[in-house]
């Protein structure tokens, strides 16, 4: 069936590079129409973006103009200065200045803002202009100009009515582009290597980011029209090549932004390709059936074999074998193969028998290390108290049948957190009828039912009252509380017992971190829980020590629930 496949796809290959050759003295008569359509597309769009940033520009500097032409500080500026003397004049002065600084802060388009009172001879401006008088004297209406090759916008008070005279003009303020943000403008707009952009303002201004072609800027004025709506179109031929150029009117400023590419560029290599093409389609034709027909009979039959046995294998199904044994190198690998899983075939078998036992002799052992005296001082505190306090009595029964009960019934790899804090809250309530001592259990609701392994939370409560609340005298308190940490969860017990200095902690730490357990019984049941909370959770949780605010010994327990490869816990073997 594979075989009649590949005759297929190989008769399919000759047809479409068959097909191929046929279509492409069509589609190569269209490929220059299409490349020429194309270019002037995007020429255009380069246009329109410029356009837009323009428009963008020239918005923000009127913006600028208006805003200091309608400012009640500028209004009422000369009218100040009258009854100010020189100090306070001067400052105010300053306070302008210095507002329109920080006003072109945030503009990367606008270079310079003056305010200029005509009849005062009052010129305040963000940087140190001198010709006031001669940029400013000549204007009697609001709009845009072009001074002394520069792009000005200036705007009048008042600012509602349009003055009659030049002499009802009170004031005026002026707003002067960047050149450079302009040139700028057009190396990022038309950054092509075979396309080109300036600007024409006003009769002889012409602003670009580079050598313009010759002849080109004085061709675009004989040939544009202030056409505001439209982007136009007329062809250049020079002695460089064929060239076509667009131009777009931009009103405000009375300016022309023109664009022109070098078409040659793109269609003398399309008609290189041309040649070579029908030249290299036949080499490919023959090469590839030649490749096509070694690639079949060598390769593609024992690939396609040996992916198919790997995927049976990924469904799990490992006593599949590889019969063909062809004689190359996929005889060897085929052999390799079936020893491959063959051995994954005996892992897994021991693999799985190996964790039942190490599963199951863990929990019996788990629950063997539970202290027999500690039912024993239970029954007998029951004996004590049954004539004297019977509540008392009833009390120490419960707890006593559900903490047994807990461990009677554990017969699972995993139980939740509120079941693990369940049989430590009913140790700790033994515990406390026993003897004076407070103690407080914190569980997030979120967290109660996540499942983890049994019996890690009541060894360290146990460990926490004998070793630490009846070594200190006065020491009666023990808290618990879950916390969710990233993936996982952090589970404190504290108790106010015993302190430990700085090295007794660091051997504690070291000693848990042993990759044997200790010698004799003492730190026995800690090195257990951290084994097997690295073996379940992964090497980065486990058991941390900390003194506490009370001053005694905090034990944090670590674990990641996203950790998936756990569940062959650690267990002692003393054999």
């Amino acid at each position: 069936m594979k075989k009649v496949n590949m005759k297929r796809f190989i008769y399919f290959f000759v047809f479409f590079l068959l097909l191929t050759l046929s279509l492409f003295a069509v589609m190569n008569a269209l490929d220059s129409r299409t490349i020429q359509n194309s270019l002037v597309n995007t020429a255009k769009n380069q246009v329109s973006y410029a356009e837009s940033v323009v428009n963008d520009m020239l918005y923000e500097a009127g913006m600028y103009a208006i805003q200091y032409t309608a400012d009640s500080s500028v209004r009422f500026y000369q009218r100040q200065i009258l009854e100010l003397g020189s100090y306070d004049a001067q400052m105010k002065k300053n306070d302008i200045e210095e507002r329109m600084k920080n006003t072109l802060l945030s503009s990367q388009s606008v270079e310079s803002l003056g305010i200029y009172w005509r009849a005062e001879g009052t010129f305040i401006a963000t940087r140190g202009e001198t010709l006031a008088d001669d940029i400013y004297g000549s204007v009697d209406k609001r709009g845009w100009k072009h001074v002394n090759g520069s792009l000005y916008y200036f705007s009048v008070y008042p600012y509602v009515r349009e003055p009659r005279t030049p002499e009802d003009i009170e004031y005026m303020v002026g707003v002067k582009l960047k050149t450079d943000y302009l040139r700028n403008l057009l190396q990022k707009s038309f950054n092509g290597g075979s396309s080109d952009a300036f600007f024409l303002v006003g009769d002889d201004l012409t602003i670009s980011d580079g050598t313009l072609l010759d002849g080109i800027a004085n061709k675009a004025r004989e040939t544009v029209s202030p056409d505001p709506k439209h982007i136009l179109r007329f062809d250049y031929s020079s002695q460089g090549g064929d060239y076509f150029v667009l131009s777009k009117y931009i009103e405000p400023i009375d300016a022309y932004l023109v664009t022109y590419t070098r078409m040659s560029d793109f269609l003398e290599p399309l008609n290189r390709n041309r040649q070579v093409f029908f030249a290299s389609i036949v080499i490919i034709l023959i090469i590839g059936l030649v490749v096509i027909s070694t690639f079949y009979r060598n390769f593609y039959r024992n690939v396609y074999l040996l992916n198919k046995k790997f995927h049976q294998v990924e469904q799990g199904d490992y006593a599949i074998r590889i019969l063909n044994r062809p004689n190359n190198e996929f005889g060897s690998l085929f052999g390799s193969f079936n020893h491959m899983v063959a051995q994954i075939q005996m892992l897994f078998t021991s693999l799985k028998t190996e964790t039942d036992l190490r599963r199951n002799a863990e929990m019996k052992q788990l629950q063997a290390q539970i202290n027999p005296h500690f039912l024993y001082n239970s029954l007998f505190f029951i004996m004590s108290m049954a004539k004297s306090s019977p509540e008392a009595v009833i009390r120490m029964s419960k707890h006593l049948a559900e903490y047994y009960r807990y461990l009677t019934r554990l017969d699972s790899s995993s139980v939740t957190l509120a079941t693990e804090l369940e049989l430590a809250d009913h140790y700790l309530g033994i515990m406390a009828l026993c003897k004076t001592m407070d103690y407080d259990i914190k569980l997030p609701d979120e967290l109660k039912e996540q499942p983890i392994m049994p019996l890690i939370i009541q060894p360290i409560v146990e460990n926490a009252i004998l070793h630490g609340i009846e070594e200190r005298q006065g020491a009666h308190r023990v808290a618990i509380s879950v916390e969710g940490a990233h993936s996982g969860a952090r589970i404190t017990v504290a108790n106010d017992g015993k302190p430990l200095s700085p090295e007794e902690l660091r051997a504690l730490q070291a000693s848990v971190e042993a990759p044997f357990p200790p010698p004799g019984t003492d730190g026995i049941g800690l090195w257990n829980i951290n084994q097997r909370l690295k073996n379940a959770y992964g090497d980065s949780c486990g058991l941390r020590f900390a003194l506490n605010d009370w001053g005694g010994l905090s034990v944090m327990v670590l674990v990641d629930f996203s950790f998936e490869e756990g569940g062959a816990y650690a267990f002692i073997d003393r054999g």
